[in-house]
């Protein structure tokens, strides 16, 4: 079976979309949070951060750097939370990404 990689997430393409600071802070902490979560709850392949814990610069993922469920959360999850906070959502709160992650993981 050939595993065909699929872009998930780019850190620097969202980076370039505007030169607005309070854009590229808000990139970049919904960055983070998310990060975080994927780390915290094994749904990531990669190391998304440096070792003093800051985001890497590069920071892609494909489908191959996530783990099954990762990418169900990718494609179910993430989509909805972004707009929440699109919306003026708090970046901070990840109950949604759990809620989603909870519902993903009891449907197995």
């Amino acid at each position: 079976m050939i595993r065909v990689s699929i872009l998930r997430y780019s850190y620097p393409t969202l980076l370039k979309r505007s030169k607005s600071l309070s854009y590229r802070q808000q990139v970049t902490s919904m960055t983070t949070v998310l990060m975080n979560f994927l780390v915290e709850h094994k749904l990531i392949l990669v190391e998304p951060f440096h070792e003093d814990g800051s985001l890497k610069d590069d920071l892609v993922l494909h489908s191959t750097d996530l783990t099954d469920v990762g990418n169900e959360f990718f494609k179910e999850v993430f989509p909805k939370w972004s707009a929440y906070i699109d919306r003026g959502g708090d970046i901070q709160k990840t109950s949604l990404l759990l809620k989603g992650l909870n519902k993903l993981q009891s449907s197995d």
